[in-house]
Protein backbone atom coordinates (compact mmCIF):
# COMPACT_ATOMS: atom_id res chain seq x y z
CA UNK A 1 0.00 0.00 0.00
CA UNK A 2 0.73 3.64 0.08
CA UNK A 3 0.65 3.60 3.34
CA UNK A 4 3.61 0.77 3.78
CA UNK A 5 5.71 2.60 1.09
CA UNK A 6 6.35 5.49 3.29
CA UNK A 7 6.22 3.45 6.34
CA UNK A 8 8.90 0.91 5.12
CA UNK A 9 10.50 2.52 1.98
CA UNK A 10 12.37 0.19 -0.12
CA UNK A 11 14.93 2.79 -1.33
CA UNK A 12 13.31 2.74 -5.11
CA UNK A 13 11.22 5.47 -6.49
CA UNK A 14 7.92 4.81 -7.44
CA UNK A 15 4.97 6.44 -9.02
CA UNK A 16 1.21 5.96 -7.96
CA UNK A 17 -1.43 7.47 -10.28
CA UNK A 18 -5.13 8.08 -9.19
CA UNK A 19 -7.89 8.53 -11.71
CA UNK A 20 -11.48 9.58 -11.24
CA UNK A 21 -13.86 12.30 -12.30
CA UNK A 22 -14.16 15.19 -11.01
CA UNK A 23 -15.40 15.17 -7.39
CA UNK A 24 -15.13 11.67 -6.41
CA UNK A 25 -12.34 11.97 -3.91
CA UNK A 26 -9.00 12.14 -5.38
CA UNK A 27 -7.57 14.58 -3.65
CA UNK A 28 -9.45 14.41 -0.56
CA UNK A 29 -7.68 10.63 -0.32
CA UNK A 30 -4.26 12.17 -1.00
CA UNK A 31 -4.80 14.61 1.91
CA UNK A 32 -6.05 11.59 4.07
CA UNK A 33 -2.62 10.29 3.12
CA UNK A 34 -0.95 13.29 4.08
CA UNK A 35 -2.67 13.57 7.58
CA UNK A 36 -1.29 9.58 8.17
CA UNK A 37 2.32 10.87 7.78
CA UNK A 38 4.82 12.37 10.14
CA UNK A 39 7.04 14.79 8.85
CA UNK A 40 10.17 13.10 10.52
CA UNK A 41 9.13 10.05 7.78
CA UNK A 42 8.62 11.35 4.96
CA UNK A 43 9.22 15.16 3.03
CA UNK A 44 5.57 16.32 1.22
CA UNK A 45 5.98 18.64 -1.78
CA UNK A 46 2.14 19.55 -2.97
CA UNK A 47 1.25 21.49 -6.77
CA UNK A 48 -2.08 21.76 -8.50
CA UNK A 49 -2.10 22.21 -12.33
CA UNK A 50 -4.74 24.90 -13.49
CA UNK A 51 -6.49 25.33 -16.98
CA UNK A 52 -5.36 29.00 -16.78
CA UNK A 53 -1.93 27.65 -16.44
CA UNK A 54 -1.19 25.66 -19.26
CA UNK A 55 0.60 28.35 -21.09
CA UNK A 56 3.14 29.09 -18.01
CA UNK A 57 5.31 26.12 -18.27
CA UNK A 58 6.07 23.85 -14.33
CA UNK A 59 3.63 26.59 -12.76
CA UNK A 60 2.59 23.20 -10.33
CA UNK A 61 5.80 21.84 -9.90
CA UNK A 62 7.54 25.90 -8.92
CA UNK A 63 4.23 25.92 -7.15
CA UNK A 64 5.03 22.15 -4.84
CA UNK A 65 8.72 23.37 -4.44
CA UNK A 66 7.89 27.21 -3.20
CA UNK A 67 5.26 25.31 -0.67
CA UNK A 68 7.92 22.92 0.46
CA UNK A 69 10.14 25.90 1.23
CA UNK A 70 7.40 27.70 3.26
CA UNK A 71 7.25 24.71 5.27
CA UNK A 72 10.82 24.28 5.88
CA UNK A 73 11.65 27.67 6.88
CA UNK A 74 8.92 27.33 9.25
CA UNK A 75 10.49 24.17 11.04
CA UNK A 76 13.23 24.32 13.44
CA UNK A 77 16.42 25.95 13.13
CA UNK A 78 18.74 22.48 12.77
CA UNK A 79 16.54 20.98 10.43
CA UNK A 80 16.45 23.75 7.82
CA UNK A 81 20.44 24.15 8.67
CA UNK A 82 20.41 20.34 7.80
CA UNK A 83 18.72 20.76 4.57
CA UNK A 84 20.15 23.85 3.55
CA UNK A 85 23.82 22.07 3.90
CA UNK A 86 22.82 19.34 2.38
CA UNK A 87 21.10 21.01 -0.72
CA UNK A 88 24.21 23.50 -1.31
CA UNK A 89 26.57 20.36 -1.54
CA UNK A 90 24.88 19.24 -4.50
CA UNK A 91 23.86 21.73 -6.13
CA UNK A 92 26.88 24.43 -5.79
CA UNK A 93 26.80 27.46 -8.14
CA UNK A 94 23.47 26.63 -10.13
CA UNK A 95 21.81 27.47 -7.08
CA UNK A 96 21.66 30.84 -8.42
CA UNK A 97 19.59 29.79 -11.70
CA UNK A 98 16.97 27.48 -9.53
CA UNK A 99 16.75 30.16 -6.67
CA UNK A 100 15.69 32.94 -9.42
CA UNK A 101 12.96 30.35 -10.50
CA UNK A 102 11.62 29.57 -7.40
CA UNK A 103 12.03 32.41 -5.40
CA UNK A 104 11.15 30.46 -2.17
CA UNK A 105 14.27 28.46 -2.29
CA UNK A 106 16.61 31.57 -1.94
CA UNK A 107 16.54 30.77 1.62
CA UNK A 108 19.11 28.20 0.88
CA UNK A 109 21.13 29.33 -1.62
CA UNK A 110 24.75 31.22 -0.87
CA UNK A 111 25.13 32.57 -4.73
CA UNK A 112 24.23 36.03 -5.44
CA UNK A 113 20.85 35.63 -7.27
CA UNK A 114 20.28 37.71 -10.65
CA UNK A 115 16.96 39.11 -12.17
CA UNK A 116 13.94 36.47 -12.66
CA UNK A 117 14.86 34.21 -15.58
CA UNK A 118 12.04 32.72 -17.69
CA UNK A 119 11.29 28.44 -17.86
CA UNK A 120 9.95 28.92 -21.68
CA UNK A 121 13.03 28.17 -23.54
CA UNK A 122 14.23 24.80 -24.18
CA UNK A 123 17.89 25.49 -22.63
CA UNK A 124 16.20 27.45 -19.84
CA UNK A 125 13.64 24.52 -19.36
CA UNK A 126 16.69 21.42 -19.60
CA UNK A 127 18.72 22.94 -17.42
CA UNK A 128 15.68 23.53 -14.57
CA UNK A 129 15.28 19.73 -15.24
CA UNK A 130 19.05 18.83 -14.30
CA UNK A 131 19.23 21.30 -11.29
CA UNK A 132 16.07 20.19 -9.92
CA UNK A 133 16.81 16.65 -9.71
CA UNK A 134 20.35 17.88 -7.77
CA UNK A 135 18.13 19.31 -5.60
CA UNK A 136 15.84 16.20 -5.23
CA UNK A 137 19.16 14.51 -4.39
CA UNK A 138 19.73 16.82 -1.95
CA UNK A 139 16.34 16.28 -0.04
CA UNK A 140 17.00 12.39 -0.53
CA UNK A 141 20.47 12.52 1.79
CA UNK A 142 18.04 13.26 4.79
CA UNK A 143 17.01 9.30 4.49
CA UNK A 144 13.68 10.04 4.54
CA UNK A 145 11.19 9.32 1.63
CA UNK A 146 10.34 12.35 -0.60
CA UNK A 147 6.28 12.30 -1.32
CA UNK A 148 5.36 15.10 -4.58
CA UNK A 149 1.97 14.81 -5.21
CA UNK A 150 0.46 16.96 -7.91
CA UNK A 151 -3.17 17.01 -8.65
CA UNK A 152 -5.16 17.57 -12.14
CA UNK A 153 -2.25 15.86 -14.27
CA UNK A 154 -4.84 16.44 -17.51
CA UNK A 155 -3.75 20.28 -17.65
CA UNK A 156 0.14 19.54 -17.33
CA UNK A 157 2.29 21.31 -20.19
CA UNK A 158 4.44 19.17 -21.64
CA UNK A 159 7.48 20.64 -19.90
CA UNK A 160 6.16 19.44 -16.76
CA UNK A 161 5.36 16.12 -18.20
CA UNK A 162 9.14 15.66 -19.23
CA UNK A 163 10.24 17.12 -15.98
CA UNK A 164 8.35 14.70 -13.76
CA UNK A 165 9.43 11.92 -15.87
CA UNK A 166 13.66 13.13 -15.65
CA UNK A 167 13.08 13.59 -11.90
CA UNK A 168 11.15 9.57 -11.82
CA UNK A 169 13.63 7.61 -13.46
CA UNK A 170 16.39 9.28 -12.00
CA UNK A 171 18.83 6.14 -11.41
CA UNK A 172 20.78 8.94 -8.58
CA UNK A 173 17.54 9.49 -6.56
CA UNK A 174 16.19 6.44 -5.20
CA UNK A 175 13.48 7.71 -2.30
CA UNK A 176 10.86 9.40 -4.29
CA UNK A 177 7.33 9.11 -4.19
CA UNK A 178 5.37 10.36 -6.83
CA UNK A 179 1.48 10.66 -6.64
CA UNK A 180 -0.11 12.28 -9.33
CA UNK A 181 -4.19 12.57 -9.77
CA UNK A 182 -6.09 13.34 -12.86
CA UNK A 183 -10.16 12.91 -14.34
CA UNK A 184 -10.14 10.06 -16.40
CA UNK A 185 -12.91 11.21 -18.47
CA UNK A 186 -10.61 13.75 -19.69
CA UNK A 187 -7.73 11.92 -20.72
CA UNK A 188 -8.33 9.35 -23.63
CA UNK A 189 -5.56 6.53 -24.89
CA UNK A 190 -3.58 9.18 -27.15
CA UNK A 191 -3.63 12.05 -24.67
CA UNK A 192 0.17 12.79 -23.47
CA UNK A 193 -0.09 12.42 -20.49
CA UNK A 194 -0.70 8.06 -20.87
CA UNK A 195 1.84 8.48 -23.40
CA UNK A 196 4.83 9.78 -20.74
CA UNK A 197 2.96 6.91 -18.24
CA UNK A 198 3.98 4.34 -20.48
CA UNK A 199 7.62 5.18 -21.22
CA UNK A 200 7.86 5.83 -17.40
CA UNK A 201 6.55 2.24 -17.07
CA UNK A 202 8.59 1.05 -19.69
CA UNK A 203 11.82 2.40 -18.01
CA UNK A 204 10.98 0.15 -15.02
CA UNK A 205 9.52 2.16 -12.45
CA UNK A 206 7.06 0.51 -10.46
CA UNK A 207 3.37 2.11 -11.41
CA UNK A 208 0.55 1.71 -8.68
CA UNK A 209 -2.86 3.09 -10.69
CA UNK A 210 -5.66 3.26 -8.53
CA UNK A 211 -8.87 4.61 -9.80
CA UNK A 212 -11.33 6.21 -7.38
CA UNK A 213 -14.97 5.16 -7.53
CA UNK A 214 -17.63 3.79 -4.82
CA UNK A 215 -15.81 2.39 -2.31
CA UNK A 216 -17.31 -0.99 -1.11
CA UNK A 217 -17.96 -1.60 2.34
CA UNK A 218 -14.92 -3.24 3.42
CA UNK A 219 -12.76 -0.62 2.43
CA UNK A 220 -14.87 2.19 4.63
CA UNK A 221 -14.75 -0.03 7.21
CA UNK A 222 -10.89 -0.31 6.62
CA UNK A 223 -10.73 3.52 6.15
CA UNK A 224 -12.60 4.51 9.37
CA UNK A 225 -10.42 1.28 11.29
CA UNK A 226 -7.26 3.24 10.13
CA UNK A 227 -8.29 6.84 11.16
CA UNK A 228 -9.60 5.61 14.53
CA UNK A 229 -6.88 2.93 15.51
CA UNK A 230 -9.62 0.71 16.30
CA UNK A 231 -10.43 -2.79 15.55
CA UNK A 232 -12.54 -3.49 12.07
CA UNK A 233 -15.51 -5.40 14.45
CA UNK A 234 -15.21 -2.48 17.01
CA UNK A 235 -16.16 0.28 13.79
CA UNK A 236 -18.49 -1.94 11.79
CA UNK A 237 -21.26 -0.11 13.45
CA UNK A 238 -20.12 3.36 12.84
CA UNK A 239 -19.39 1.99 9.07
CA UNK A 240 -22.76 0.73 8.35
CA UNK A 241 -23.61 4.32 9.23
CA UNK A 242 -21.26 6.35 7.08
CA UNK A 243 -22.07 4.20 4.58
CA UNK A 244 -25.73 4.10 4.76
CA UNK A 245 -25.22 7.92 4.35
CA UNK A 246 -22.36 8.34 1.65
CA UNK A 247 -23.04 5.09 -0.70
CA UNK A 248 -19.19 4.61 -0.80
CA UNK A 249 -18.27 8.21 -2.24
CA UNK A 250 -14.81 8.46 -1.08
CA UNK A 251 -15.15 12.33 -1.01
CA UNK A 252 -17.92 12.43 1.87
CA UNK A 253 -16.53 9.16 3.82
CA UNK A 254 -13.20 11.08 4.27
Amino acid sequence: TVYGRVSHPERVSEMVLISGYSGAGKSALVKHFRQSLSTDNATFLWGKFEPFQQMEPLSAIIAAFTNFCQEMTAQNKESFRETRAAVQEVVHSSGAFLGNLIPGLRNFMDAPLNEAVMVDGMEAQNRFKFVLRLFVRAMDTAAKPIVLYLDDLQWADPASLELISSLITDKENRSLLFIGSYRENEVNRVHPLNLHFQQIETSGVPITKIGIDSLKRAHVNELISDSLGMSSDVVQPLTDIVYRKTFGNVLFVL
